[in-house]
Parts: structure tokens; sequence; C-alpha cells
């Protein structure tokens, strides 16, 4: 009786399925285009945008920046970094995280003198 039951949901699905798959083959021609320039306006353009630098030539030119232009002198940032060094800061901020020893803080220690 099972065998039967799913026999026969087996045959009514994939009758359905078959007929859902159905469909008429059809295929639209491609259109002549409508044009509404000239050949010499198209040239034109393409000249102007040639002269402008507008004109992409690859995919190297689609997100062309502005070149770089430094805002400090070579000898601002050496100092900078120097002084990073001497103070410790450089080493704080390359140490591993996950470290278990405290942060060691670079400030001069005092001296407490007792009073008699």
């Amino acid at each position: 009786m099972k065998t039967s039951t799913l026999l026969a949901a087996l045959a009514v699905s994939f009758a359905a399925s078959g007929a859902a798959m159905a469909q008429e083959a059809s295929y639209d021609y491609p259109q002549p285009a409508a044009t509404q320039k000239t050949r010499a306006e198209v040239v034109a353009e393409l000249q102007q945008a040639r002269a402008a630098g507008q004109v992409l030539v690859s995919e190297a030119d689609y997100n062309r920046e502005a070149p770089f232009v430094a805002q400090r002198s070579r000898a601002e940032v050496r100092a900078e970094t120097l002084a990073a060094i001497a103070s410790g800061e450089l080493r704080e901020l390359n140490r591993e995280s996950n470290a278990f020893a405290p942060l060691q803080r670079h400030t001069p220690a005092t001296t407490v003198v007792a009073a008699k």
C-alpha cells in the first residue's frame, strides 16, 4: 500500500514539473539602430575627449586619482619617529596585544625620602 502511494506521488510530481518547464521557444531578432548623430559629430566628440584626457583606454584609467603630494618633509617624519623611539611609544605600539605582561610606562622614577 505504501509503495503504490509513493509511486503515485512521484508520478504526479514528475508530470507537474514537466508541465512547468514547458515553454515556447522564441527569438527576438536584433532591431536596426536608430542614430541621432552623424559620423562627423561622433568623431569630433572623440577628439575633444582625447584632448581633455577623458578617454579611458584600459581598466587602469578608470579610477585614476591625483598623484600623492607629501604634507610633511622627510626630516619631520624622521624626527617624530626618533622621538617615539626615545619615549617608548613605538615599543608600546608594536608589542603583542595578547601579552600577559602589564604595560610598562616609561616615566622617571621618583625617590621618596622618609622624614626623621
